[in-house]
């Protein structure tokens, strides 16, 4: 039971990952679509980076709070993303 609780938290979490990643392809779409400015790129690639990064957290805490067995030690975005560590146990 525990590791298929830990299976589906994983697969959920990636599933929460590949939404942001579309989210932060339309947003890399509309800019160059648009003309804008290499800055006004740069702005929505890091807003998509710390909307996913929120994201991760929420769906997280979402998928753990009613269950006792399990521990988040280790979170952190994908290489996509710039792989930055959001939590982790000391």
């Amino acid at each position: 039971m525990y590791g298929q609780v830990r299976v589906l938290l994983v697969d959920r979490l990636a599933g929460a990952v590949a939404r942001m990643a579309r989210v932060a392809g339309l947003a890399v779409r509309l800019a160059t679509a648009t003309r804008m400015g290499p800055s006004d790129l740069y702005a929505a690639v890091a807003t998509a980076k710390f909307m996913a990064a929120h994201e991760l957290i929420e769906r997280t805490a979402t998928e753990v709070q009613d269950d006792d067995e399990v521990d988040v030690v280790h979170l952190s975005q994908p290489l996509w993303f710039g792989g930055t560590t959001l939590f982790e146990e000391k």
